[in-house]
């Protein structure tokens, strides 16, 4: 079955601030701009607030919601794992449902997208020959982090917050060791090797949305010109250009700038 319209795959983690910006993304894709959607959510129903949005988003009549069958790491984590933890193992065991849910489909997707603890299934794109992206719902910052954390780890000797000196990362004010975010506390600690698993595997996606613009963090910007990020203006300018050659996963990419756009305004 085929249709004229793009149809959007998005992949959601657990936890509101995951679930909300990917449902906000696929609402603004089918009501602006003419997509199929279709997002497959990891819910932990841990939070009566996450219950109550995924039952609720389930009756809208913009976006097809999926939610993936529960998986048991009880297994597979110590008590009182780290939430990135937690989350990176729930993603992973959730894999071939996701796998599976997507062959099933009637009217298959034509892009993939994942958030932050999804690039695991990126894969699943590359399967099915579609353009696989990733969603950022923070800022230029933090993902220039994520995606120099690799660098640094073969670069500092020992805990990241014994370091007598700030972290310099490209485009980015120094980061002070004591100020690292939380999966960098304990290399020792899973989180820690999950977050940079995350870090190395961004760069595989055909292009990353993330949720700024060209002139509020032009420098961060400028240093993840390698990863296949585009700022919004630039990224509408390449998009429109790809257009006129009928290119729609470029098509694609200027919609997401849009709704970066959106967002921040919001």
């Amino acid at each position: 079955m085929q249709s004229s319209k793009p149809h959007a795959a998005l992949l959601s983690s657990p936890g509101m601030g995951h679930l909300i910006p990917v449902l906000q993304l696929g609402k603004l894709l089918v009501t602006q701009h003419n997509f199929t959607v279709t997002i497959f959510v990891v819910a932990s129903h841990t939070s009566g607030g996450e219950w109550e949005v995924l039952r609720s988003s389930m009756t809208s009549p913009f976006c097809d919601i999926v939610e993936l069958p529960p998986v048991d790491i009880s297994g597979l984590i110590h008590p009182g794992a780290a939430v990135v933890t937690v989350i990176s193992v729930m993603m992973r065991e959730s894999k071939p449902a996701l796998r599976s849910a997507i062959s099933a489909m009637k009217l298959p997707p034509t892009l993939l997208i994942v958030d932050l603890f999804g690039t695991e299934s990126l894969e699943i794109a590359n399967e099915l020959g579609i353009p696989k992206y990733v969603y950022m719902a923070s800022n230029a910052w933090f993902l220039a982090l994520t995606l120099y954390v690799p660098t640094l780890d073969k670069l500092v000797e020992g805990e990241y917050v014994e370091q007598t000196e700030s972290f310099r990362v490209p485009g980015c004010r120094p980061v002070k060791p004591e100020v690292v975010v939380d999966p960098m506390l304990d290399r020792t600690d899973q989180q820690y090797s999950e977050y940079l698993r995350i870090g190395i595997e961004f760069p595989k996606a055909d292009g990353i949305l993330v949720n700024t613009w060209e002139e509020l963090q032009p420098q961060a910007l400028a240093a993840l010109r390698d990863v296949k990020l585009l700022g919004v203006k630039e990224l509408k300018r390449s998009a429109e250009k790809a257009l006129s050659k009928g290119d729609s996963s470029h098509r694609a990419l200027s919609l997401f700038a849009e709704v970066c756009e959106v967002q921040q305004n919001a």
